[in-house]
């Protein structure tokens, strides 16, 4: 989950966000030579399909709006003015709706937002029906665990009258211009300029995995990687990219570098997400020993856990290896150094290992397989750690 652009949030995806804006978007004229050739080495010939399906997605445009409403504070970042306008318009008298009501309360006292209402979209069938992809009660293995059977059941029949009782169907019949101009804007650009190749690359094939790229008008800088697994075992990949970048009339545009990379980040979720989880248990005593030295950054950031830093750092780690092979060392060595910033101290040295994994795929066919390397990373930089104590 890629959080907020605003520098007055709480979030640590700001400033790398902010970075990649910086470094990656700034005028040619004014960029170094090195910079230059990482954009030549990024740029490729446009090929007649996009590198992933770019949608306009109602089912998350619905619960950002509810969420919205309920004064979360990830789902109040519009920064496309007449789309958040309208959406104040359309819905502002339902604030006290029974879905809204039940939002902020699983806000306030069940440790959703963020991330856990994308989760919960991704497992619907549409909006019009709201019907669950999986039976919950079978436990969808992707859908944030937060989301109990009898919780997300009762929220999404409150979701189905906030539906009808908005006329959310008219809502987004009505913004189908801008959703289509939209789509048409990112995924020329992607096409033009992201390597989705590089995921089976690097990770290693996920055959029948369908990628997803979603751009959320209503949450600014605020991003996401939910999935998806069907009961037949088809995988959808989902990158969920807040908006916040509109031409001179205010419709979306999406300039060269950052979107990128928020796009990367975000798949990269399902892909490490699950690795971290199968050694969950030989991260734990290293994870453990390390958040307490970071825990005050992390909290700021949203990182309660140090499993959520292990999520983020091997993300973030991963995503430099991308930003190195399309845009160069120096680029890499930036967003290392903004991560270090964020108390992410190790990204770097982390970075540094997955190069080994790069050189040695003949013995390393996909990611999961180095993890051992990655879990005694961990224990030795705990161990570093202790020593200094």
């Amino acid at each position: 989950m890629t959080g907020k652009l605003l520098l007055s949030t709480k979030s640590d995806r700001v400033f790398w966000a902010l970075l990649v804006f910086l470094w990656f978007l700034s005028p040619l004229s004014v960029r170094s030579e090195t910079t230059q050739a990482s954009q030549r080495r990024e740029t490729k010939t446009p090929s007649d399909k996009p590198p992933a399906r770019v949608q306009v997605d109602p089912r998350v445009e619905l619960f950002s709006i509810i969420f919205c409403l309920a004064g979360d504070g990830m789902y109040n970042m519009g920064l496309v003015e007449s789309y958040s306008n309208d959406v104040q318009e359309h819905f502002g008298s339902f604030r006290k709706h029974s879905v809204v009501k039940m939002a902020r309360k699983l806000r306030n006292t069940g440790g959703m937002g963020v991330d856990s209402p994308m989760s919960l979209a991704v497992h619907v069938e549409d909006t019009s029906t709201l019907r669950e992809i999986v039976p919950f009660d079978r436990k969808p293995r992707h859908l944030d665990p937060k989301w109990t059977v009898e919780r997300a059941r009762d929220f999404l029949e409150a979701a189905r009258q906030f539906v009808k009782d908005t006329k959310f169907d008219d809502f987004i019949r009505e913004h189908q211009p801008l959703y289509r101009t939209t789509e048409e804007r990112l995924e020329a650009f992607l096409t033009h300029y992201a390597h989705m190749e590089w995921f089976d690359e690097f990770f290693g094939k996920r055959p029948g995995a369908r990628f997803t790229v979603v751009p959320a008008l209503l949450n600014g800088g605020a991003s996401y990687g939910p999935r998806c697994r069907t009961a037949d075992g088809k995988e959808s990949l989902y990158s969920i990219v807040g908006v916040w970048q509109t031409d001179d009339d205010g419709v979306p545009q999406f300039l060269q570098g950052g979107i990128i990379l928020l796009v990367v980040h975000e798949f990269c979720h399902s892909y490490t997400n699950r690795i971290i989880n199968q050694h969950a248990a030989q991260l734990e005593p290293a994870g453990r020993k390390i958040f307490p030295h970071v825990a005050a950054a992390m909290k700021k950031q949203g990182y309660r856990h140090w499993e959520n830093v292990m999520y983020e750092s091997l993300v973030r780690a991963c995503a430099v290896r991308y930003v190195d092979r399309y845009y160069g060392g120096a680029i890499a060595l930036k967003v290392i150094q903004s991560e270090e910033a964020k108390q992410f101290l190790w990204i770097g040295e982390l970075s540094k290992l997955l190069a080994e994994y790069e050189t040695h795929r003949d013995q390393y066919a996909t990611l999961g397989k180095f993890m051992p390397l990655i879990v005694a990373f961990f224990e030795q930089y705990s161990e570093k750690l202790d020593r200094k104590e």
